[in-house]
């Protein structure tokens, strides 16, 4: 028979591990929001979070469209980042993480845009933060100011992304370069990799103490010394989409091919579903020879695939156009994986 005294030993040393244990995880609560003191704007990192979409106006060649589709995702505890394209000719990757700079830990943006096979890759620092109003703003690391400025402005589901910069230092004073207005798609396609890395922590990514050494403005004009290439960035796959048209539809060397990725589908059953085009996560338009396409820096998650042609050079994907008949062409992508993934376009649009 076990002894009373052997009783309340046992239950004083099971509360002695408890007020251990609560301590502990105390200590590590106040350590975290100490650490995310010392990190201007961390709030930021809840908030970019998510699918957006929105109208861009530009005053570069690039020019003006109606609609961009973003997917911000957690690439790590302290690392957040959309990869897009315009078409096969027009990337945008942009990527937000903490960095060591000045003995200090900041707030980095990096954003790699290419164009007909030129491309720039240009890293701010966040200099300004209005955490209650939603407002944060990124800045040159060497020039400041006198070089970009991009502004994040957040209301509700809404984001006002814009950017000033002085012309690739052809101007004196800043001039408006581009704004995107974005309305919150949701944050559904974020929560498997929020809760994989416990984000957002106040970790470093990187250290930029040296990253700008000799330099006058921190902008890269080649891959070369690039501090943070984003082929070396983790967690993301690839995806190769293996395309094939009917023999009986005629397509031109002029047509396009659309890929569409989503993390909701845009059909139920037959009937098609406008509302969902909010959970565009990736698409890309490619030449109407293109026979395999390989997508790369791909977030980990579920995707329906959707593929048309625009046969009238519309604009639309309306009666007349193709598509495919596979609406519920569906893939997962693990971390770090890279597949193939089929879609035959075979299809009248009615």
């Amino acid at each position: 028979m076990i002894s009373r005294k052997r009783n309340v030993d046992h239950s004083i040393y099971l509360f002695l591990c408890m007020v251990i244990l609560l301590f502990t995880s105390s200590c590590k609560q106040k350590e975290t929001e100490n650490n995310t003191q010392n990190v201007t704007g961390f709030g930021f990192f809840n908030r970019i979070t998510g699918l957006w979409n929105g109208p861009v106006s530009t005053s570069t060649t690039a020019g003006s469209f109606d609609i961009w589709y973003i997917d911000f995702r957690p690439i790590s505890a302290g690392q957040v980042s959309q990869f897009s394209h315009l078409d096969t000719n027009t990337v945008n990757n942009i990527s937000f993480f903490i960095v060591k700079y000045n003995d200090q830990l900041k707030i980095a943006m990096r954003t790699e845009g290419c164009r007909n096979d030129t491309c720039c890759v240009t890293y701010e620092v966040m200099d300004s933060v209005a955490e209650p109003e939603g407002y944060y703003r990124f800045s040159d690391f060497v020039k400041g100011r006198k070089r970009a400025v991009t502004t994040f402005r957040f209301t509700g589901d809404n984001l006002v992304v814009t950017t000033y910069t002085n012309k690739f230092n052809t101007s004196d004073t800043l001039v408006w370069h581009s704004t995107w207005n974005a309305k919150s798609g949701g944050k559904n396609n974020t929560l498997e990799a929020v809760s994989h890395f416990n984000y957002p922590q106040p970790v470093m990514t990187r250290d930029f103490s040296n990253a700008f050494n000799n330099m006058e403005e921190s902008i890269f004009f080649n891959f070369d010394n690039d501090p943070y290439n984003s082929l070396s960035q983790p967690y993301v796959g690839s995806v190769t989409i293996n395309i094939s048209v009917a023999a009986n539809l005629p397509v031109n060397n002029s047509d396009q091919i659309f890929l569409v990725f989503t993390t909701e589908p845009l059909f139920q059953g037959l009937a098609y579903k406008p509302e969902n085009l909010k959970y565009i996560s990736r698409y890309v338009l490619l030449g109407a020879s293109t026979k395999s396409y390989r997508l790369k820096n791909v977030h980990p998650g579920r995707y329906y695939l959707y593929s048309l042609i625009d046969n009238n050079h519309d604009g639309t994907y309306l009666t007349g156009d193709y598509m495919s008949s596979n609406i519920t062409n569906t893939f997962t992508l693990e971390d770090s994986q890279n597949i193939n993934v089929n879609t035959s376009i075979d299809f009248i649009i009615p």
